[in-house]
């Protein structure tokens, strides 16, 4: 004979699991309110909670009792941030067979430009401060790089491993195109609009061929030569011919 069900803490959990969702919901329209507010402010300028609250719909007490204190919502919001451009940012790390290489890498640099570019509030404020949880400790930005620099390494080394070569002594090099790319385009957002600011195109294209100068140069000295303009379909028809004629050196000899 089965043991009789407890409704009642079964409805507990239930409950438990709505309030749960119901403040994750209010979370979250906690946090596009504090962000819309920063991206409409003057730069640096700080929504105070009563405007988030207003933004929200929702009492003052209601934006308190979320957060811990502003520190923390603050922290959260650069979560938002980041999550928000990492899960947009990943979606470009996709090699099309019938596009160029420097197709695909022009495409990420335009795309983080255009986006520091109109969100440059969000950009200056993701700088600041930290973020929430285990990495509290760390400079939000700091740790944001090195997000970046896992997500490009796991999708950069799943692709080198299909064709047997070794990059593992080249991982340090990931976090340097990422800070480069961050110096730079912190660089362009410092620069007023106007004569003496660069076109976005340009920033875009020459992140993408000192990108491509670093890549192409090391792979040289690997012995492996790559068109910049070649389609992906026919490198990749290249290395998987050239891996099967011979083993890949040890990139550290």
């Amino acid at each position: 004979m089965k043991p009789p069900v407890d409704l009642r803490s079964h409805r507990r959990r239930a409950g438990g699991q709505r309030w749960k969702e119901h403040n994750s919901a209010r979370q979250a329209t906690i946090l596009e309110a504090a962000i819309a507010l920063i991206e409409e402010g003057a730069p640096g300028a700080e929504a105070s909670i009563q405007q988030i609250a207003e933004r929200a719909g929702l009492a003052r007490s209601v934006v308190y009792r979320q957060f811990e204190n502003r520190e923390d919502l603050d922290a959260q919001a650069r979560e938002f941030i980041f999550q928000r451009y990492l899960a947009e940012f990943e979606e470009l790390l996709v090699l099309d067979p019938g596009r160029s290489a420097e197709e695909v890498l022009l495409e990420v640099m335009r795309t983080v430009v255009r986006w520091a570019d109109e969100h440059p509030n969000l950009y200056r404020f993701g700088q600041t401060g930290s973020l929430p949880g285990p990495d509290a400790g760390a400079g939000a930005m700091a740790t944001f790089r090195h997000r970046v620099a896992d997500m490009l390494w796991q999708r950069f080394s799943s692709w080198t491993a299909v064709l047997g070569i070794d990059v593992a002594p080249f991982h340090p090099l990931v976090f340097g195109v990422v800070g480069m790319v961050e110096g730079v385009v912190t660089q362009y957002l410092s620069t007023p609009k106007g004569a003496d600011r660069p076109a976005l195109e340009t920033i875009a294209r020459l992140l993408t061929s000192s990108t491509w100068y670093l890549f192409e140069g090391h792979a040289r000295e690997l012995g492996y030569r790559f068109d910049r303009s070649a389609n992906v379909a026919a490198a990749l028809s290249e290395l998987f011919a050239d891996a099967a004629k011979h083993p890949m050196a040890d990139p550290t000899s």
